[in-house]
C-alpha cells in the first residue's frame, strides 16, 4: 500500500506539473499570437502609407509591414521549412516539432508625442514623460488620426536611473551614412548620405511611440539536456539591436502548429493548413498549437509500461493518421495538450 501509494503521488505530482507547463506555455504563447501584426492603427496599405525606414527593413524581426507572421514546419525527420537568416539562437538548435515568428507593436506600454521635429539636428520625438527606451530599440510611431505608421531606430543614448527612466523625454532617429550591412538605422526626416530615402513628415502632438516585440517560438534542449521551448526575441545590446534566445518552459517534446486560413474574403475559417501549406499568411485568421509535455529523463520509472500518445502533425484536426501514434520505448510521462488562439487584429 505505501509503495502504490507513493507511485501514485509521483505520478501525479509529475501530471500536475506537465499540465501547469502546458497552461503557462499557452498564456505565453496566446498574448502574442493574439497580437500578430497589430501596428497601433489599422493597416493604410497605400501608396506612401504605412512605412519601415530601417535599412534592413526585411530582416525577421522588422518587417512588420510585410511579414507580421510566419510559420516553419517540420519537413522530415531531420530537416525544417528554412529559417530566415539572422535567427542565431534558432538555426542548428530546433529539436523537433514547428517553429513561428509573430511581429507586433508592444501594447503593454505607450509613449505620447509632445512635438517632433523631423528636420532638426539631430531629428527628434519629445515625449510627454520621461522614458526606459534605450538606445537601438526599433520603435513604432503611429499618427493621432492613424493616417500612418513608421518603423524606426532610437539612436538617443540612455543610462537608466534609479527611478527606471532615461532622465530625459527625447527619442532621437538620425540617420547612419554611408548605409551598409553594418547600418540598420535612418531617419524619419531628409535621408543624409548614401542611406535609401526616409520620410520628411511630422508625427503631430497626440501621436504614440510603441516598442516592436518580435519572437520566434520553437524548441531546443536546455543546459540539463532537457527538451524546452524558447523564445528569440528582439532587444538591444551597446545601444544596437540584438536576438536573444530565452527558456520558457522545460518539458516540451514536440510542438505542431496548424493555421486557420481564410481562402475567400468573408473574414471567415475556411480550413486548417500546416505552414508549408499556407499560400498567403495575411489571410491567417487562427493558430492551433499542439503541445507535447513529456517528465524528466531523472523520472523514470513513473509508469510501468511505455505510454503510448497521438498528435496531430498534418492540420487535420485528428491524430488518426499514419505516423501520429507513437509508443516511445522509454517509461518516460507523456501528455499532449491542445489550444487553438484566435488572432484578433484580423477578425
Amino acid at each position: 500500500m505505501l509503495l502504490a501509494s507513493r507511485q501514485s503521488f509521483r505520478s501525479q505530482d509529475v501530471l500536475a506539473r506537465m499540465q501547469e507547463g502546458a497552461r503557462t506555455a499557452f498564456h505565453i504563447l496566446e498574448k502574442d499570437m493574439r497580437m500578430a501584426g497589430f501596428r497601433g492603427c489599422p493597416v493604410n496599405s497605400a501608396a506612401g502609407g504605412d512605412i519601415n525606414v530601417l535599412v534592413n527593413s526585411t530582416d525577421w524581426d522588422k518587417n512588420l509591414i510585410g511579414q507580421p507572421l510566419i510559420g516553419y514546419e517540420k519537413a522530415s525527420a531531420t530537416a525544417w521549412s528554412a529559417f530566415p537568416t539572422g535567427i542565431n539562437g534558432v538555426v542548428g538548435n530546433v529539436i523537433a516539432g514547428d517553429a513561428v515568428t509573430i511581429l507586433h507593436a508592444d501594447n503593454t506600454q505607450e509613449y505620447i508625442v509632445s512635438s517632433h521635429t523631423p528636420a532638426s539636428t539631430p531629428p527628434q520625438f519629445t515625449l510627454t514623460a520621461n522614458h526606459d527606451i534605450k538606445q537601438g530599440q526599433i520603435l513604432i510611431a503611429a499618427k493621432a488620426d492613424c493616417s500612418r505608421i513608421a518603423l524606426f531606430q532610437n539612436t538617443k543614448d540612455c543610462t537608466l536611473n534609479s527611478n527606471g527612466n532615461c532622465g530625459h523625454s527625447l527619442i532621437q532617429h538620425n540617420a547612419v551614412s554611408p548605409c551598409n550591412a553594418g547600418n540598420s538605422r535612418k531617419g524619419l526626416g531628409s535621408p543624409i548620405g548614401s542611406c535609401p530615402d526616409g520620410t520628411s513628415d511630422t508625427f503631430d502632438a497626440g501621436s504614440r511611440l510603441f516598442r516592436l516585440s518580435a519572437t520566434t517560438y520553437y524548441l531546443r534542449n536546455n543546459a540539463s539536456n532537457q527538451p524546452s521551448l524558447y523564445r528569440q526575441v528582439l532587444s538591444t545590446s551597446g545601444g544596437s539591436p540584438t536576438n536573444t534566445a530565452e527558456e520558457l518552459i522545460e518539458g516540451v517534446q514536440d510542438m505542431q502548429i496548424s493555421y486557420a486560413v481564410d481562402t475567400g474574403t468573408d473574414k471567415a475559417v475556411d480550413a486548417y493548413v500546416t505552414a508549408d501549406a499556407v499560400a498567403d499568411w495575411s489571410k491567417v485568421l487562427g493558430i492551433r498549437v499542439s503541445l507535447l509535455m513529456v517528465s524528466r529523463q531523472d523520472e523514470q520509472g513513473i509508469t510501468s509500461s511505455p505510454q503510448r500518445y497521438s498528435i496531430d502533425k498534418n492540420g487535420d484536426g485528428d491524430s488518426e493518421d499514419t505516423g501520429e501514434t507513437v509508443t516511445p520505448t522509454d517509461y518516460l510521462l507523456r501528455k499532449v495538450f491542445t489550444t487553438t488562439i484566435a488572432i484578433k487584429n484580423r477578425l
